[in-house]
């Protein structure tokens, strides 16, 4: 996709929705679990993922990592442990993957 056939105005608005998700769930973190960030954050990835696809940017690597996430970001709501699992997991990919 070249620069020229990038909407704009719809990469704003999604990234504007993504920002108000994230600015909402801070705000809200103040009072809720704080298990809850970490799912937010992946979450947020995840939306971000959706984003970068929308415009055809996506690639294995995003789609590898997506699907890691949302295959255990609901996790968050499980045992702690089975939680920093899954994030220690979704870390040890991301290493694996940056030099690639």
């Amino acid at each position: 996709m070249d620069k020229a056939s990038v909407d704009k105005k719809s990469i704003e608005a999604q990234v504007f929705e993504l920002i108000s998700y994230m600015t909402v769930s801070a705000r809200n973190l103040i009072e809720e679990p704080t298990r809850y960030g970490p799912f937010r954050l992946v979450d947020s990835a995840s939306r971000l993922i959706d984003i970068v696809k929308s415009f055809g940017l996506d690639s294995e690597r995003l789609a590898g990592l997506q699907a890691k996430i949302e295959g255990g970001k609901y996790s968050a709501m499980g045992p702690e442990e089975e939680y920093k699992t899954f994030l220690e997991g979704l870390v040890s990919y991301l290493v694996d993957e940056i030099g690639k």
